[in-house]
């Protein structure tokens, strides 16, 4: 079994609070829907049990993982410490750019903000080749609006801050036409 190090215990600590805080804030928007046994917190409630057993899957994966196994091989991300300032900025980076995105998401429209925040979250993660930096989140978008904007109709925040809302309305316009 793997010996875990103090930026693995503060990940799983972060994300298990996040995942408790957030489930004892659904509470206070859970109303009752006329055509939805579960309540307006529902969809929320199942998010927050992704996070919550996405955190303990790699919570037990980092437990079991031996450093000495032959198969073992981190690839690209060897060169990563999970030691360090380094290690811990880019933690910090990777649990704090979600939030940043949730901020400024109402007032730039997901239209506008959402390819940059993929983008930006593939690079954090390691990749650096250009063609993937674009293909991937360009892709992830594409099939995300498609699926809310053409299929279920479902309105995503379309900014409110100017410019960002005249680009969000174009993009909603083009979709729906």
């Amino acid at each position: 079994m793997g010996k875990l190090t103090s930026g693995q215990w503060t990940e799983i600590a972060i994300w298990l609070t996040l995942a408790g805080l957030a489930f004892g804030y659904s509470f206070e928007f859970d109303r009752e829907i006329e055509f939805y046994k579960f309540g307006a917190s529902g969809w929320p409630r199942v998010i927050i049990a992704m996070i919550f057993l996405g955190a303990i899957g790699q919570f037990v994966q980092d437990l079991l993982k031996t450093r000495t196994d032959p198969v073992y091989d981190p690839g690209y991300f060897s060169q990563f410490s999970e030691q360090g300032a380094g290690f811990m900025v880019r933690m910090g980076l990777t649990l704090a750019l979600p939030m940043a995105y949730a901020l400024l998401l109402q007032g730039m429209g997901y239209y506008f903000l959402t390819p940059f925040f993929l983008g930006f979250y593939l690079y954090l993660t390691g990749e650096r080749r250009i063609k993937m930096l674009i293909l991937v989140p360009l892709s992830i978008y594409g099939v995300i609006t498609v699926i809310f904007t053409r299929v279920l109709y479902v309105g995503l925040p379309i900014g409110y801050w100017p410019g960002f809302y005249d680009f969000g309305n174009w993009a909603v316009i083009l979709l729906r036409g």
